[in-house]
């Protein structure tokens, strides 16, 4: 009874955080390695003070409806580790964006192909404390530490940027920090630490902000 409880608590919480929303715009700036073999798959979405999961702003296409070329049962879980363990591998309802040439969307859960340089978008966020993810990752991605031999289809792990997002924030600019990477093998969500031995897969963005 008392988990049940708090559940209840957590939901109407949030159900009334988004009831008072604000609008903010995401910007993704493509970067020197943002197109090497393939374009990145990538996904943006919100959690709360907490570390839970809210909800997913943006996720690529192939990402969200899982729909990888010559890829096993399973998928491709080490391409977005992090998005997938989080969102419970459920990509967001909503309407594609492939029509929207200019990159700019106005929906709050943007599924669309890969953009070519880069996107920006809009979405609604809550009036309280939050925090806001981006996790990137390039297939075939190899430098000479990780190979097509120890590394699979993925070649470097995921990176995942991060900031928080006050319920101050007013009209100014919040830039995603680096954190870490995606488990290289997708067995886990956790955030790892950067390793060293990364190379373009530093480079796939030159940086997220979020203005209002």
């Amino acid at each position: 009874m008392k988990k049940l409880v708090t559940f209840l608590a957590l939901g109407i919480t949030l159900a009334f955080s988004f009831a008072f929303a604000r609008e903010v715009t995401v910007s993704v700036g493509a970067g020197q390695c943002w197109k090497q073999k393939r374009e990145p798959q990538f996904a943006v979405w919100l959690e709360d003070e907490e570390g839970n999961f809210i909800r997913t702003l943006y996720v690529t296409e192939r990402a969200g409806k899982k729909n990888w070329w010559f890829a096993p049962k399973e998928g491709r879980p080490e391409s977005l580790p992090v998005w997938y363990h989080k969102s419970k591998n459920e990509a967001p309802k909503a309407k594609s964006s492939s029509a929207k040439k200019s990159g700019e969307a106005n929906i709050d859960a943007v599924t669309s192909a890969t953009p070519k340089g880069g996107v920006i978008f809009t979405a609604e966020i809550g009036e309280g404390n939050c925090k806001i993810f981006a996790e990137f990752n390039t297939s075939f991605d190899y430098n000479d530490s990780y190979t097509k031999k120890n590394s699979g289809v993925n070649g470097q792990p995921s990176v995942v940027y991060t900031a928080s997002i006050p319920s101050s924030f007013e009209e100014r600019e919040i830039r995603l920090n680096l954190t870490g990477t995606g488990s290289p093998n997708g067995s886990d969500g956790k955030i790892h630490p950067l390793s060293p031995l990364l190379t373009t897969a530093l480079k796939i963005v030159k940086a997220v902000s979020v203005t209002r």
